[in-house]
């Protein structure tokens, strides 16, 4: 948790711990793999990070699926949209479907958005960009169908793996 002696210019760190995580479910449409990790907020991984597209699950900080990844399918194939990878979250000023779009972004290519709740509840601090992990992606028959991620726009995430520290 933030340290109580901390100085105003000094930026929050929030540790978090990710466990790899796989599962696998039949469908109709072909089997759905889902792979990456779950995020904890302590080392022995007692804490978990709960998904939810509705609101952050803590204060400046989401772990919630990438909204409309359906429409930018081509993009979510490539390589910089896998499990594990860092984005950036920016926001989109000139996008008239939402009041607060936060988009989903690695380099120049646009993946998807923050569900309106969600981005709804981090724009309004003025914070234009913020850093997440793609901590889940979801694949049906081998091609990649949704991704989470886990960010902020606010606190510093400091992500270690067991295989070592990580972003």
């Amino acid at each position: 948790m933030p340290d109580r002696d901390r100085r105003a210019a000094e930026p929050l760190i929030l540790p978090v711990y990710l466990m790899d995580h796989r599962s696998t479910e039949e469908t109709a449409d072909g089997e759905v793999v889902g792979f990456g990790f779950t995020p904890y907020l302590d080392e022995g991984c007692t804490e978990e990070l709960v998904e939810d597209d509705r609101s952050p699950v803590l204060p400046g900080v989401f772990y919630t699926p990438v909204a409309g990844v359906s429409f930018h399918d081509d993009v979510l194939q490539r390589p910089d949209f896998g499990a594990g990878r860092e984005v950036e979250i920016r926001h989109e000023p000139a996008n008239s479907r939402d009041r607060s779009p936060l988009a989903v972004f690695s380099g120049e290519c646009r993946v998807g958005y923050l569900p309106e709740p969600v981005a709804t509840a981090l724009a309004p601090s003025g914070t234009r960009r913020g850093h997440a992990i793609i901590v889940r992606e979801w694949s049906t028959n081998g091609v990649r169908q949704a991704i989470s991620v886990l960010g902020s726009m606010h606190v510093s995430l400091a992500v270690t793996h067991p295989d070592g520290p990580g972003t």
